[in-house]
């Protein structure tokens, strides 16, 4: 169900949600008085961090990053181990 903004002129603002079919143009506020129904933002990108990295994959089969230059600056070494045991262990 939708989300609605109401604002109370003696409370401030609250939420409410009724359906969209059902969604008054004023409703009772806690304190007795009655609050308008204001408008507000919807909340479209609720999806969290999952759906972000699935629009960030699908936005990159269309258009990948590209690389304009070679990057400056060496890489650093592997590092090598001292310990003549290593040496016996089995490499990939």
């Amino acid at each position: 169900m939708p989300v609605y903004r109401f604002h109370c002129a003696d409370c401030g603002r609250f939420d409410a949600t009724f359906s969209m079919s059902d969604v008054p143009d004023h409703t009772p506020c806690s304190c007795g008085a009655y609050a308008r129904r204001g408008i507000s933002s919807p909340a479209l990108s609720r999806g969290g961090r999952a759906m972000a990295l699935m629009d960030a994959t699908k936005s990159t089969a269309d258009t990948p990053a590209v690389v304009d230059r070679v990057p400056t600056g060496s890489r650093p070494g592997t590092p090598t181990s001292a310990n003549p045991l290593h040496a016996k262990l089995p490499r990939p």
